[in-house]
């Protein structure tokens, strides 16, 4: 359950040398916002957060007995998976969605939602990764989104899974072929995004540290509920194995 606070704190449970987090585990509005002037019909698409990657990645966490890390508010709000400077981390338009709450923002809201909401979520990632290399040399940080099976302007997506990747293209090539071993998903390479033009909260704080690393993006109806999540997350994870050194 999602309050104000910015982040939520999954406590390892082991020596675990995993550490996950998830960027849009939410589509909390904090009190204060008027759920920026959208139905509750909206907040429950795709626009306000990644549907089912808070459950696939406490599942992550379950499995490995590893800690991990929420964002406690929706990307509505303000994208952590953004730049601060980049004129889409408060979107005035989400998938042809007017974002009422966010049209003609002042200059002291915006630094209000920076200084309330998106520096706090990173200066807990920043904590909990110095933890994670404190408990181990070598981790693996794990990054959980997913997306939409089909956009507004009926744009569809096939894939089942994407592997995001900038640093190392051949693990990326590994665990595709891994993942596909263990059951047929369609799996690809930097889709539905690239991470070779997006993927900030992994380029900033995990890459910067030279952290083995991996993005995964699952399509929201493989793991639109908690069934669903499990048998996704048991999947993965037996894939992942394979990468971790214990």
């Amino acid at each position: 359950m999602f309050d104000d606070a910015p982040y939520i704190i999954l406590p390892a449970k082991t020596n675990s040398p995993v550490f996950v987090f998830c960027d849009h585990a939410t589509n909390h509005i904090p009190t204060g916002l008027n759920k920026l002037g959208l139905s509750d019909k909206d907040l429950n698409r795709h626009i306000a957060w990644d549907i089912g990657a808070e459950a696939l990645t406490r599942q992550f966490c379950k499995t490995y007995g590893a800690a991990g890390l929420l964002a406690g508010f929706s990307r509505l709000v303000i994208d952590p998976n953004r730049a601060v400077n980049d004129k889409g981390s408060i979107p005035q338009v989400s998938d042809g969605t007017l974002i009422p709450g966010n049209q003609d923002l002042s200059r002291t809201a915006h630094k209000a939602r920076i200084e309330q909401f998106y520096t706090p979520y990173h200066t807990a990632l920043e904590t909990q990764l110095d933890e994670a290399q404190a408990r181990f040399v070598d981790p693996l940080i794990i990054s959980i989104h997913s997306f939409t099976p089909e956009m507004a302007n009926g744009q569809k997506r096939a894939l089942d899974i994407g592997l995001l990747w900038k640093a190392d293209p051949d693990k990326a090539h590994r665990l595709k072929a891994e993942i596909e071993r263990i059951n047929p998903y369609h799996v690809e390479l930097n889709e539905p995004y690239s991470a070779l033009r997006l993927n900030h909260t992994i380029d900033y704080h995990v890459i910067s540290r030279g952290l083995r690393h991996t993005t995964l993006e699952v399509r929201q109806d493989l793991i639109d509920t908690e069934a669903k999540a499990l048998v996704m997350a048991k999947h993965l994870t037996k894939a992942l194995n394979h990468f971790i050194r214990h």
